[in-house]
């Protein structure tokens, strides 16, 4: 470095000789731990198996789920699990070495307008976290709609659950149609054929997939028609058949110029439907009702329900008093506009006041177990997923997460600073 004194250089000083000494025994090392390991998964892994859980795209519209800070290359030795990203849960990532935080709520939710101290969410650590190569991806809504999902924790824990069914089953459009043709009976292999070669007729694996209905056609032509059966001005019928493919919307245009090309009639008579999937094959979607095997009363489940689920900050709605045949689970802030069946006892987390008169009119029983408290089980469900998809990761459950509201008497005890 410059010398202050001269403004030139520093001569190196010569180095000191040592004499060489015999190699001692290498100590016996402890075995690597998980910080020492080379990452065998990257954030991507990660993502890819909580996506095969719980599908990101069932996520409800408005929700900000999937990888929200990091980037899927990055190594993932460790993940920690947590229900909000606070800075005490940031802090425990540091500390523990985490590689990615899968937080059920999404820290970044509204626009962003800085990830500073001034951060608005729970957290202001976001900026340490990235500067660390510290991953977040958030869950959400797409874990509650999931099958095994959020509220089939919340199933699970009451028991006795003979058959479940989604309360709200998750419907999309699908970027496919169904294209219907009527065609005569000599010619429906010639249309399938210029159909299939378009790109329509393709479930899955399968290929030149159609469906065939017989039927009869009528139509007149006027007087400027050319029909290519029976005469003009005169009412025909014909024996025809129904022609049903699927095709998809990048691949319609090309299907309905065949059709047109390959159709032996002067104006084809055809139909496109827009599709729609029931996700899970229909067993996704928001909420989830249990039918009992048997019916029973309400302070028998709700004791069932005290044996896994933390029931000190529980508020009840109506009478626990009364048999119930089935169990709905809607986990969070879910609103009351699902539960009208008197018959089902409701678990959610959490109910304004106007929604516990509503329910209250409607005769529905319900307990509030907490917004925190709903959530909570299924990050232990998280955690069997992923170390059933990638084994040897480090997976723990934050310690340091906790609900941010609890009850007054659990305060007084522990004292403010609980």
């Amino acid at each position: 470095m410059p010398d202050r004194e001269t403004g030139g250089v520093r001569a190196a000083r010569p180095a000191r000789s040592r004499p060489i000494r015999p190699a001692r025994r290498a100590a016996p090392q402890p075995a690597p731990t998980a910080a020492r390991r080379p990452a065998r998964f990257t954030v991507g892994d990660v993502h890819a198996a909580l996506d095969a859980f719980a599908p990101f795209r069932n996520a409800a519209e408005w929700d900000n789920v999937g990888l929200l800070l990091g980037r899927p290359d990055w190594p993932a030795r460790r993940a920690l699990l947590t229900i909000d990203l606070t800075d005490p849960v940031a802090r425990e990532a540091q500390r523990h070495g985490a590689g990615v935080v899968v937080a059920y709520h999404p820290p970044i939710f509204k626009s962003v307008r800085c990830v500073g101290p001034e951060a608005d969410g729970p957290t202001t650590l976001l900026a340490d976290l990235l500067a660390e190569r510290v991953s977040v991806i958030a869950v959400h809504t797409a874990c509650d709609a999931a099958v095994g999902g959020t509220n089939d924790v919340l199933l699970d824990a009451v028991g006795a659950v003979v058959e479940r069914r989604p309360l709200e089953p998750l419907r999309r459009e699908q970027d496919t149609y169904k294209l219907v043709v009527f065609v005569p009976q000599a010619s429906v292999a010639a249309v399938r054929a210029a159909l299939s070669a378009a790109g329509a007729g393709v479930i899955g694996h399968y290929r030149d997939c159609s469906f065939e209905l017989a039927g009869t056609g009528t139509f007149r032509g006027d007087e400027t028609t050319r029909p290519a059966v029976g005469r003009r001005q005169v009412l025909e019928r014909v024996a025809e058949v129904r022609l049903e493919m699927v095709v998809p919307r990048a691949r319609l245009a090309a299907a309905v110029r065949a059709l047109y090309a390959a159709h032996p009639y002067e104006e084809p008579a055809f139909d496109v439907y827009p599709l729609h999937e029931l996700a899970g094959r229909g067993g996704a979607g928001m909420g989830r009702v249990g039918v009992l095997a048997a019916p029973l009363n309400g302070r028998a489940l709700l004791r069932r329900l005290g044996t896994r689920i933390d029931l000190s900050a529980a508020t009840v709605i109506g009478s626990l008093a009364r048999r119930f045949g089935s169990v709905t689970a809607a986990a969070g802030s879910f609103g009351a506009r699902g539960f009208r069946d008197a018959g089902s006892l409701v678990l959610t987390g959490e109910l304004k006041h106007h929604e516990a008169l509503e329910l209250e009119r409607r005769n529905v029983s319900a307990v509030c177990l907490g917004h925190h408290a709903s959530e909570r089980p299924v990050l232990g469900r998280i955690a069997e997923r992923l170390r059933a998809a990638l084994p040897s990761l480090d997976i723990a459950v934050s310690r340091a997460d906790r609900a941010p509201q609890r009850p007054l008497r659990h305060a007084q005890r522990k004292g403010a600073s609980a």
